[in-house]
């Protein structure tokens, strides 16, 4: 794709207000498709406490083969037990604890370099410990501990300027320490603990957008208990162990309904209490923790609902009272649905791996593949050479491995090419090699491949090999100096170096310049310990060969490429020493893996910026190996493409985020007039009551409307307006929303901005009342907004343009009407659709509808005393058109005084009086929009039977409100 796709003016860029430097270069631009950048695939086990007493250590987590190593540089400033820690995608917080005083430090764990500083700023508000945290991608919030018996507190840490302070509007609603928590991007939540003395059940849900706390009772803990861990990814948390016991039960919150149940299948491998824990969105981890210090890690898989001991994980000092937390945990920003792709010509960032190919003994066909971000190893089956043999050497570009020659019985030419971004390999036969033979060194540049040296017989032979056309020849002219096999290679853009070898060991140094395929020896560059089966590799400025024999030697030394001289770092010694190593890299380190004597599964990471090596376990082979070949896409200073660094930004976009897929029933009787709210969970079809939304007066006859977010009950036997918040499940009254006429028998309508509202008291009305939902004000609207004919009892719908009332009784003729009236909300107008009368007289029925089609449901039926409705009707909105729904699609039975609401696939008609006798019932039917076909779901009926309600539901996807809502994002740069 060319380069087409930048800003063009016809004026001089330097006439712009952007001053030059400040313009960032197009090919800098990356675009990341969805969900954006991700933490690393790790976790962080901090502090603690054993038998000597508190640590500083921190342990790093690898997810990706669950193994566990110390990372020096990462511990904590302090040694400290009893602290709490969560972060977002790029640093982790650990934060106060106990040493032995109670303390407010808070340490940043940043996740890049693996470094632990003090971040003064974020403190904690008051020295406390025993706590829980969670939080979003903005902010962490540390809840409860002490001192004392137990703290309400909760601190809330910004994390783009590391300041943290007190926000009283989120207190627990208890004082309560060794308490745990996980959360989701909107709510975090603190269950458990120990409060007053005694274990508690209680959950408490702080909602992120108001920083608001309240108990959650259906999110109760299956059983009181304290010192407990938690984890989660964002759709369920996981409670898990605790005392009294300890104990090893699980409980698992759905944050879908917020409920709770036991999952005995996901019980912890031991009885535990206060471990650390943390996760990704697969798995949650649970380390360390007591009675007595441990080490162990147990790994509770989220598909299935079990746990399994990995001992691999095992943290490096056995302790307990720690803290964890992960760039993956609860519900931080998963990984894109396709990688970040560069704006000029859509190609994605360089591979930042490398590929440990074949070796012996016995010969192996084996690839590994290093993820440099991560220092992890794992075999890629699919990218295994196409036939086992040792002494092969590689090299490659920014997107193949050529992995040349090798074997032991018989020697091969063979040359396997390796695609990166497909974990592949394939004979390349065109590109083989000129000659049998192995032990060469190989190096090269982004076009070109040179392997140099080799046996049997022993050469000088160096062979080229064309990336574009996957072809080789031998280039005399790049022939080394004599004849030698088992050297080392590596170079840069422009040449590269060929030192070391055998037959016996050698000290001489090979320049091969690019540019004109000539090869000759640089003296000042020869190695200071005469050596073979060695390995190299570097970056731009320098090339690094390490290892080797006799000896064998660890030793290793770098080569200035500006002076062409070589010195022994004796910092940068291998970990330990060998021969028949590989090695290969990225523009910051170097890795050698494998080697004799052994064979070795080893990799050694060489630091470049410092010079300095070191083990990483967690990057070891999948297998002990010898004489290896090594590749990366970005070994050897070749080009590579990353996107830059993001970076949030004040500005925000709008993105669609999934609206809560609930309804919410208020009001009405149950059998006496109730304040009760029970809410419907449509994905799971089940309803319960949550408490904390209760109204704040018992009424019925009342009418809801919402917005995606909140829903307001309105009237009942007088003007209150409750506003039900749905991310938190809390009502509270709003007095500035009264309405202006007060009464019941009330209907409403409306969009995502204002509904309308008509309060019909004896006798009957044809005003209408408008809710304003931003300024939460109501208002009688002028006459022109009046229905058509005064009615009471009747039922409205609408979609997020129009609403349609219809139905009902006039009293002041006593006629029971078929009138629908179609409100217009941009101008707040009326009228008749004489065309669109119902099929018959009904009042007290039920309306749900999604955005094209509005359904009027049930009723009763005047002149018929022993029968009500249990036909649907409904309005198709685009052509205001009315017909009966086919009968597949009527009420299980006919009754009036119900409650309807839904979302965008279905609509659900709850509870009602039926006849004879007006018996209340909790039936809940569904009807499917789609297929306009009725069924009875009994999972989701009432928690109690209920009537009388009016039109008292709604919820954030009814009457054609999306599934998604637009929520300001930080635009990342």
């Amino acid at each position: 794709m060319a380069n087409t796709r930048g800003v063009f003016k016809l004026r001089k860029i330097s006439e712009e207000k952007i001053p030059l430097d400040e313009w960032v270069n197009l090919s800098d631009v990356w675009h990341y498709p969805s969900g954006g950048p991700e933490g690393p695939n790790t976790g962080y086990f901090g502090g603690g406490d054993t038998t000597p007493g508190p640590v500083s250590t921190m342990d790093k987590l690898n997810y990706s083969n669950d193994t566990t190593a110390v990372v020096p540089g990462a511990k904590l400033t302090e040694s400290r037990k009893a602290l709490a820690a969560t972060g977002n995608i790029t640093h982790g917080y650990f934060a106060g604890g106990e040493a032995p005083s109670n303390r407010s430090l808070c340490d940043k764990l940043t996740y890049a370099s693996d470094t632990t500083a003090a971040a003064p700023g974020a403190k904690l508000s008051a020295n406390r410990a025993r706590m829980a945290a969670t939080g979003n991608h903005d902010n962490g919030y540390f809840g409860g501990g002490e001192p004392g018996s137990g703290q309400t507190t909760v601190d809330k840490l910004t994390y783009s300027t590391d300041t943290t302070a007190r926000v009283p509007s989120a207190d627990l609603s208890a004082s309560k320490y060794f308490v745990a928590a996980t959360g989701t991007a909107s709510a975090g939540y603190f269950g458990g603990g120990n409060a007053s003395g005694g274990n508690i059940t209680t959950v408490d849900k702080l909602t992120f957008s108001t920083d608001t706390t309240a108990a959650v009772p259906g999110a109760a803990l299956s059983q009181a208990r304290q010192r407990l861990g938690a984890t989660g990814n964002p759709s369920v948390g996981y409670f898990s162990g605790g005392s009294p016991g300890p104990r090893s039960d699980v409980d698992k919150l759905n944050y879908s309904n917020d409920t709770t149940a036991r999952v005995p299948g996901a019980n912890l491998s031991a009885n535990l209490y206060e471990m650390g824990s943390t996760g990704n969105p697969s798995s949650g981890f649970y380390g360390g923790g007591g009675p007595g210090d441990r080490t162990q890690v147990d790994k509770l898989s989220y598909s299935n609902d079990t746990t399994a001991r990995v001992p691999a994980a095992d943290l490096s000092v056995a302790r307990y009272q720690l803290a964890a937390t992960s760039g993956r945990e609860n519900a931080l920003p998963s990984a894109p649905s396709s990688p970040a792709t560069r704006f000029t010509d859509g190609s994605g960032p360089t591979p930042n791996t490398g590929y440990f190919g074949g070796g012996g003994t016995p010969d192996k066909s084996t690839m590994d593949k290093v993820t440099y971000a991560s220092d992890t190893t794992a075999a890629v089956p699919g990218a295994n050479l196409t036939a086992a043999r040792r002494y092969l050497s590689a090299t490659g570009n920014s997107t193949n491995g050529y992995f040349g020659g090798g074997g032991w019985s018989p020697i091969v030419s063979t040359m396997d090419k390796t695609i990166y971004a497909s974990d592949t390999t394939a004979q390349v036969p065109g590109a083989a090699l000129s000659t049998v033979r192995r032990a060469m060194g190989a190096t090269g540049n982004s076009t070109a491949g040179y392997f140099g040296g080799g046996d049997s017989p022993t050469v000088s032979t160096t062979d080229k090999v064309t990336y574009a056309s996957d072809t080789t020849a031998q280039v005399p002219g790049a022939a080394l100096s004599f004849p030698r096999n088992y050297l080392g290679a590596t170079g840069n853009s422009t040449h590269g170096y060929f030192g070391g070898g055998a037959p016996s060991a050698r000290s001489i140094m090979d320049k091969l310049n690019y540019s004109n395929d000539t090869t000759a020896v640089v003296p000042g560059a020869a190695l200071n310990v005469a050596r073979r089966y060695l390995s190299a590799t570097g970056n731009s400025t320098h090339g690094y060969f390490g290892g080797g024999d006799p000896g064998p030697v660890s030793t290793m030394e770098k080569v200035t490429y500006a002076s062409d001289t070589t010195a022994v770092v004796p910092g940068a010694a291998l970990s330990l020493a060998r021969a028949y190593v590989a090695a290969t890299g990225n523009s910051t380190a170097g890795y050698f893996g494998g080697g004799y004597p052994g064979p070795r599964s080893t990799m050694d990471k060489l630091t470049y910026a410092s010079d300095t090596t070191a083990a990483v376990p967690g990057a070891a082979l999948s297998s002990p190996t010898t004489g290896l070949a090594a590749a990366s896409a970005r070994a050897n200073a070749l080009p590579f493409a990353d996107p830059p660094t993001p970076t949030p930004t004040s500005t925000t976009v709008p993105v669609p985020a999934p609206t809560p897929n609930t309804g919410y029933i208020g009001g009405g009787k149950n059998p006496s007039t109730t304040s009760s709210v029970e809410k419907i969970s449509y994905a799971s079809e089940t309803t319960g009551r949550i408490p904390g939304a209760n109204l704040s007066v018992a009424r019925s006859y009342l009418t809801a409307v919402g917005t995606p977010s909140v829903g307001y009950f309105c009237g009942g036997g007088g003007s209150v307006v409750d506003k039900t918040t749905y991310e938190s499940d809390t009502t509270a009254r709003v007095p500035g929303a009264n309405l202006s006429v007060s009464g019941d028998t009330t209907t409403s309508m409306g969009n995502t901005t204002q509904g309308y509202i008509l309060a019909y008291a004896y006798p009957s009305r044809s005003d209408m009342m408008k809710l304003t939902y931003s300024s939460e004000t109501t208002a009688t609207l002028p006459a022109t907004a009046n229905l058509s004919v005064p009615a009471r009892a009747n039922m409205s719908i609408s979609n997020t343009t129009h609403g349609y009332t219809a139905g009902g009784k006039n009293d002041s003729t006593s006629a029971f009407i078929t009138n629908v009236d179609k409100t217009t909300f941009s101008t707040d107008t009326t009228a008749r659709i004489p065309g669109s009368n119902l099929g018959g007289t009904r009042y007290s029925g039920a309306t749900t509808g999604n955005s094209t089609t509005g359904y009027f449901g049930a009723g009763a039926i005047p002149g018929q005393p022993t029968t009500d409705a249990s036909t649907v009707e409904k309005i198709t909105y685009s052509s205001d058109t009315r017909a009966n729904v086919p009968s597949s699609g009527n009420l299980s039975a006919g009754g009036r005084d119900l409650s309807a609401t839904g979302n965008t696939t279905a609509g659900y008609f709850l509870g009602g009086k039926v006849i004879p006798g007006f018996a209340l019932t909790s039936k809940v039917d569904r009807l499917t929009y789609a297929t306009e076909t009725r069924a009875t779901v009994p999972g989701a009926k009432l928690d109690a039977a209920r009537g009388e309600g009016g039109q008292n539901a709604t919820g954030a996807r009814a009457n054609g409100r999306s599934d998604a809502t637009a929520v300001p994002v930080p635009v990342i740069i």
